[in-house]
């Protein structure tokens, strides 16, 4: 059960606050092109993204980078739901604010400090009247309340880039049991290695695990199962050749481990809402900075 308390939105800029009641693991998508700044008022979630699992709780922040691959989900025995804000500012957005304001290196700045952090009580004032700020411009709508609110959040990151500038994130989960260990290893070899042909079979005998302990542990740290794990790294994959180079689709495919187009096509439209073909034409720009391709 789940509760929207507010949505605001301008261009470019949006504003959710929701209220779920009970254990929830996301189950949407797993990458998009927006940036998000994820508050917790109440809690605990855990993220999974960089191949690592991260523990997070009330009062802390989450930066996740545009087209980061992530999940969160609630931790294993947690039914008591959570609450949290989270603001949305697009690719295309951010680039228009680093044009605008050069120094501020907004993009570069999420994409070196995605992370979990503990914000002091200070910090988590300065968040809640960014949010508080937000929805009455929305609700009031006076002149020129969209450049009102624009200029509330780049003001805020500037702030994020002085506080956290400096700061590591919180380190990701290393429980003394070794599963953690398992998983991220795992992680690790399916991300670098998503355009061989990966079998269940290879992956459990190249970590000296069963099939079974395989799929369960990884499923239960990651949220993901290892094919789809593989899916979404190759997708990933296929998305930089679709914007940077001008290889055929079928060329693509071949190349980040697809048998044959249809199957090809129907998993890029899985994560992707288009087909590769409308993807490239759509003329969205993917960095290759985002997603280190090997050589």
């Amino acid at each position: 059960m789940e509760k929207l308390t507010s949505y605001c939105s301008i261009d470019g800029i949006s504003l959710e606050h929701m209220v779920r009641y009970g254990k929830f693991d996301m189950r949407v998508k797993h990458f998009h092109d927006e940036y998000e700044i994820f508050y917790i008022l109440e809690g605990e979630r855990l993220f999974f993204f960089n191949n690592r699992s991260f523990a997070a709780k009330k009062g802390d922040l989450i930066l996740v980078d545009s087209n980061l691959i992530h999940m969160t989900k609630s931790f294993s025995n947690d039914t008591s739901g959570h609450n949290r804000i989270i603001l949305y500012v697009t690719s295309e957005k951010m680039q228009e604010i680093d044009n605008t304001y050069p120094s501020l290196q907004l993009v570069k700045f999420f994409h070196k400090h995605t992370g979990v952090f503990h914000l002091t009580p200070a910090q988590q004032d300065n968040f809640m009247k960014l949010y508080y700020y937000f929805k009455q411009e929305c609700a009031k709508r006076q002149h020129a309340y969209k450049h009102a609110v624009e200029l509330a959040v780049i003001n805020y990151l500037l702030s994020l880039t002085r506080d956290l500038g400096n700061s590591h994130g919180e380190e990701p989960q290393v429980p003394t049991d070794g599963k953690y260990k398992h998983v991220y290893e795992i992680a690790d070899y399916l991300s670098q290695n998503c355009e061989q042909q990966l079998s269940l079979e290879e992956i459990a005998q190249r970590f000296y695990l069963s099939k079974y302990y395989v799929c369960r542990l990884f499923k239960e740290v990651t949220g993901y199962s290892i094919n789809e794990y593989i899916n979404i790294h190759r997708v990933q994959k296929a998305q930089w050749y679709l914007t940077e180079t001008d290889l055929s689709i079928s060329e693509i495919a071949g190349r980040i481990g697809f048998g044959s187009m249809t199957h090809f096509e129907k998993i890029f439209k899985t994560y992707t809402t288009m087909t590769p073909l409308k993807y490239r034409k759509s003329g969205h720009i993917f960095a290759p900075s985002e997603l280190p391709i090997n050589p």
